[in-house]
């Protein structure tokens, strides 16, 4: 009955949420063709048809599938920075306060002031990964350090008197625990990493999404722009669906 209740209040979301989407595209073609935000804001139509025209499909195309690629190295990057952080904060509870600052501290940096330096220690190429990774390292962290202290106190003294080693624990206990807000985190930290990448490119990446953006913004070929943010947003509502769909699985088997 649970489950039945939970699921029909899911399917409601979802359709409130297809419902908000719809509304938002219809306001975009009907401002677009009214011409409310001048050149700025062309139809939706407009946007789309770009997707319709071979060159800039395959522009599109291999742009997106460089961002994507630094997007997910930064990602897996910083997902495990953050989860051996958090590891290595529950191992050492001394070292707690000091790794808790050090990743607000990482996380403050500005991309703006980050980026020039990124260039020239690892180069172009190398920098969006690396600007996507500080966001996901420090919501990873955050998540994986929240996980790890749920874990039921009551099971851990029983894991504790049967004489259970630190890893069984960990792996049957504290892993298992954590599991649903590291998914929650991986959730943010999907757009944040499209994010970084997008802005590490601005800096002078060869390729990417970010370059597309930035050039035709320039150039002024709006509709253009608007059809590279688009790709933008939809890989990165794409990804958030995913482990959305993963988290909402492993919490019902947690149930």
């Amino acid at each position: 009955m649970r489950y039945a209740e939970r699921n029909n209040g899911g399917v409601q979301r979802a359709l409130y949420q297809a419902c908000g989407f719809l509304l938002l595209l219809a306001a975009w073609q009907i401002a677009g063709k009214a011409g409310m935000g001048g050149k700025t804001l062309p139809a939706l139509s407009d946007v789309l048809r770009v997707y319709t025209i071979g060159w800039r499909r395959a522009l599109l195309l291999r742009a997106a599938v460089t961002t994507v690629s630094s997007a997910g190295i930064g990602l897996l990057l910083g997902a495990a920075l953050g989860c051996v952080t958090a590891l290595t904060a529950q191992l050492l509870p001394v070292l707690e306060p000091g790794l808790d600052r050090l990743a607000v501290v990482v996380n403050a940096l500005p991309a703006i002031a980050l980026g020039p330096v990124l260039i020239i220690t690892v180069g172009r190429e190398a920098t969006p990964a690396l600007l996507a990774a500080i966001p996901v390292f420090f919501l990873i962290y955050v998540a994986a350090t929240s996980g790890l202290q749920s874990a039921d106190q009551r099971l851990g003294q029983f894991f504790k008197a049967s004489g259970a080693s630190w890893w069984t624990r960990f792996l049957y206990l504290d892993a298992i625990s954590a599991l649903p807000a590291l998914l929650n985190g991986m959730k943010l930290a999907v757009t944040t990493a499209m994010i970084g990448a997008v802005v590490g490119e601005w800096f002078g990446a060869p390729t990417g999404l970010g370059i597309v953006i930035l050039n035709t913004m320039q150039n002024f070929q709006i509709p253009l722009m608007w059809a590279a943010v688009l790709v933008v947003a939809g890989i990165s509502l794409t990804g958030y669906g995913v482990i959305g769909l993963l988290q909402s699985a492993v919490e019902r088997r947690m149930a």
